[in-house]
């Protein structure tokens, strides 16, 4: 069973393989009978979703020509470019048949059309027809399946494809947050040490901080710098705490001085000695500091004794403090500590409340402003336009399509009343943004008959329309132009000084314009740029346009 059914498909590719050959031979004869140089031809007009399709295009040229095939991405939207394969030579006589293949697909149902495609032929250019391609996905019998008319057109939300950006955001968030709050769990342990340190005695904690200076390792990595500086804030610490005076912030003169008036005053019965013993270990400590002395071991250890020395004499030397007055110095403590506490709570609190503030502010403006964006005529920069992800949109009832950085918003046309016959219908859509500046404005008309309504009839009418709205210093030029896939039209730019009223900027603004007319049968397609003056930016977008310009027809 399995050997009968892979006969059958063999067979089937043959089959469709022989009529591939047999198309592409008719094609090569019709060449020499009707002396046609270009055309396109794929194997079938009928595929599945995602099904590849193959598109041939048939050239035939001189030996010496030179032949250039189309390359590119988006040369063959709406469907998608699988791969482009090697072109393929048949020498015939003096003359060369050329086949090159692109393999082409299409991931939604529908029907879809090649657009054109231009082959340069001794850099002449010659353009394939169109064709039509029905892409299915499931087949439906139409006699049993129940039909349903087809339903209006209903707003929907637009989804976000930004979502990994405020995710980073968010957490980014948690993480400042949880260092800012590890931090301060730090910090309050840190506060906890000196808190329980300072509940020590003045003098119980100066005889402590001298055994835990013992214990360092200090001397031993010869950091006598570090070492007479703990040795030094231990002693002046203690003197500041217990005879109320500044020896922190003083010059070792200065404290030598105030002790000494201390003494004069009679609140303090400290022996001229251990002045001086203070006053030397002071001075040595400042040669050690600022003048990167060295003293000898022995005179370290020296230092070291005078300085428990002079804390256990001035112990001594301090008058006994009455119970009333211990108790108002504890009180004034105590006050002091809780007002520093609210403080400090205070500030952590006005701290975490203003970073939350911030962040916070600055995701509701992040997200305010992408909607004045999308949704407003503020709209984006020129750098938001270029880095923005394009669509790709079919615009009117002749299969107008284009590029864009934005889709063009649909501008409701004014209505005629329905006793009055309409000869046409028209349809309006454009994208316009004040910050960039920048504007983009597609208009479609499709008549019931034809018409006399030329290029340069219409382009006189967009010059009045000009005039009648305010513009002025109105400089105007046409031309000719074709696009990259060979659609033809009038070509009308210029610059001029706009009057718009609706520009919350201003209303007076001179912008460069560029109007571009196609006609087709009983179509007619207007595109309109507006920019400002030798904007290299706005060109480059508006080039990627016009380059994305496609007009599908069916083939004759």
């Amino acid at each position: 069973m399995k050997n009968y059914t892979l006969q059958i498909h063999k067979a089937l590719f043959s089959l469709k393989q022989t009529k591939m050959i047999l198309f592409v031979c008719t094609f090569l004869l019709s060449l020499n009978m009707h002396a046609q140089k270009v055309a396109a031809v794929v194997d079938s007009t009928q595929i599945k979703i995602g099904e590849e399709i193959k598109l041939s295009i048939l050239v035939e040229a001189d030996s010496t020509a030179s032949v250039v095939f189309p390359e590119g991405d988006t040369l063959f939207i709406p469907l998608e470019l699988l791969e482009s394969y090697k072109a393929d030579t048949i020498k015939k006589d003096a003359k060369y048949n050329l086949i090159k293949k692109y393999g082409l697909t299409q991931f939604d149902s529908g029907v879809y059309f090649i657009p054109k495609q231009k082959i340069l032929i001794n850099e002449k250019p010659f353009f394939t027809d169109s064709i039509r391609i029905a892409v299915a996905d499931v087949p439906v019998d139409t006699l049993k399946q129940k039909m349903f008319e087809i339903k209006s057109l209903v707003s929907v939300p637009k989804g976000s494809s930004n979502w990994w950006k405020y995710l980073l955001i968010v957490l980014g968030l948690l993480a400042a947050f949880g260092a800012y709050f590890y931090y301060f769990v730090f910090q309050l342990k840190a506060k906890k040490k000196k808190k329980k340190e300072a509940e020590i005695p003045p003098y119980d904690r100066a005889l402590l901080q001298l055994n835990e200076l013992d214990n360092s390792t200090l001397l031993l990595k010869s950091e006598y710098k570090d070492y007479y500086s703990e040795l030094t804030n231990i002693v002046r610490q203690y003197i500041e705490e217990e005879v109320r005076i500044d020896a922190l912030e003083s010059t070792t003169e200065e404290l030598i001085r105030k002790i000494e008036a201390q003494k004069d005053a009679g609140y303090l019965d400290l022996k001229d000695e251990t002045i001086r013993n203070l006053k030397n270990v002071l001075q040595t400590a400042d040669l050690v500091k600022f003048a990167k002395s060295k003293p000898d071991d022995a005179v370290v250890q020296a230092d070291r004794n005078l300085v428990e020395h002079i804390v256990v004499e001035t112990k001594e030397a301090i008058p006994e403090i009455s119970e009333e007055e211990l108790r108002k110095d504890e009180e004034y403590k105590l006050r002091l500590l809780e007002e520093q506490r609210k403080k400090r709570r205070f500030r952590n609190a006005a701290i975490g409340i203003v970073a939350m503030i911030i962040v916070f502010g600055g995701l509701i403006g992040y997200a305010t402003l992408s909607y004045v964006k999308e949704n407003t005529y503020i709209g984006h920069s020129m750098d938001d336009l270029i880095d923005s992800e394009w669509v790709i949109s079919e615009y009117g009832a002749s299969g107008f399509t284009i590029s864009t950085p934005k889709v063009l918003k649909r501008i409701s046309p004014i209505k005629v009343p329905d006793s009055i016959a309409s000869q046409f219908d028209s349809q309006m859509f454009q994208y316009n943004s004040y910050l960039a500046p920048f504007t983009i404005n597609l208009e479609t008309v499709t008549f019931k008959e034809k018409t006399d309504i030329t290029a340069d009839k219409i382009s006189e009418k967009i010059l009045r329309q000009m005039e009648e709205s305010g513009a002025k210093h109105i400089v105007v030029k046409y031309d000719e132009y074709e696009s990259p896939r060979g659609i033809k039209g009038l070509k009308m730019y210029g610059s001029a000084v706009f009057n718009d009223v609706e520009n919350p900027l201003g209303t007076s603004q001179k912008r460069a314009y560029e109007v571009y007319i196609f006609q087709e049968g009983v179509g007619i397609q207007v595109l309109r740029f507006a920019y400002t003056v030798k904007d290299e930016e706005a060109e480059k977008v508006l080039d990627r346009v016009m380059n994305s310009l496609a007009q599908i027809e069916e083939p004759k």
